[in-house]
Formats: structure tokens, sequence, C-alpha cells
């Protein structure tokens, strides 16, 4: 079902190198898929379209690094756009993290909203759990290893440490 409205989406490189990417604590592409099914069930409760619903799930957090708790859903809705995805598409990302963001103006953005944020509890979930087996801590070493974003992040604050000693040894 989300896999046949998405399709295209899942094989676009923006979408695929989300399966390195670290988001919660897990991996930021099942959390994208989990947003999609969320989505997929949530739409017809609200009336809203189901299409474009699962379209702004599989893309709400692209490039969520880039910009903070309140801007990060512009950035991703920017990528949509420029990836082809329609205006409604667009509108529904934009406003995925409300009340920290812009209020939903759409069903489906409302949809997003509450997609997300049960996303997010499973996340929470997810990881909780595979804490007792290790789980949980060896995807997250994993991801940490194969995220461009934390490996440069990871490069900076070793600077910042060294460049901290060297201001205690001269001083």
């Amino acid at each position: 079902m989300v896999r046949t409205i998405a399709a295209d989406l899942l094989e676009h490189p923006k979408v695929v190198e989300t399966r390195n990417h670290i988001h919660h604590s897990v991996v930021k592409h099942d959390h994208l898929m989990r947003s999609a099914r969320y989505s997929y069930h949530i739409a017809p409760l609200l009336g809203a379209d189901r299409r474009t619903c699962v379209r702004a799930a599989v893309l709400h957090d692209l490039d969520s690094r880039l910009g903070t708790l309140t801007t990060h859903g512009a950035i991703a809705a920017n990528i949509a756009s420029e990836i082809g995805e329609p205006q409604e598409v667009a509108s529904a990302i934009i406003s995925h993290m409300y009340p920290f963001g812009p209020r939903p103006t759409t069903r489906e953005g409302w949809v997003l909203v509450i997609a997300d944020k049960m996303a997010s509890l499973t996340d929470l979930t997810h990881f909780v759990r595979g804490l007792f087996n290790g789980r949980s801590l060896k995807v997250r070493r994993r991801l940490r290893e194969s995220d461009p974003f934390f490996a440069e992040r990871e490069k900076r604050k070793v600077c910042a440490a060294s460049f901290l000693r060297c201001q205690r040894i001269d001083a």
C-alpha cells in the first residue's frame, strides 16, 4: 500500500541515504516509513488525501539536521518541491512539527503532525526495547559511523577538545 503510493520516492537518492542516518537514535528511514504507514491509516479518518499524506510522510525529515526543531520542515518542503512534488505535499511537510512550528492549514498537514508524533513514540519504544538486548546501542554506533553529519560533528568535537587542551597547556 505505502510502497505502491511512494515507490518512486523510495528509490530517490535522498530517501535511500536515510538508511544510514540517525534520527531519534534509530534509523531515519525506519522513522519515515513508520510515519508513512501511520499516515496511510489516519488519512481516511480525517478525510485527507491518502496519496498526499503518504508522500509527505516519506519526505518530511529529509535533511532535518540542517535546520532546527522549528525550521527543518521548511527545508524538507523545499526538497519535496525541488524533486517535483505538488504544493499540497510541501504544505503538509512545512507544519509537521506543530506546535513547535507553524500550524497546519490542511487536513494532510494534520495527518502528518499526528503520524510523526506517533512514529516518534514508536521510535522511542523500539530504542528502549533494544537497550535490553544491546541492539539499540549497536545500531546507534553503526549509524554514528555511517552518517556523514555525525562523522563531521565528531571531528569538530575532537578539534575543539584539542584546542581546549592546547589552551590549558599554554596557560
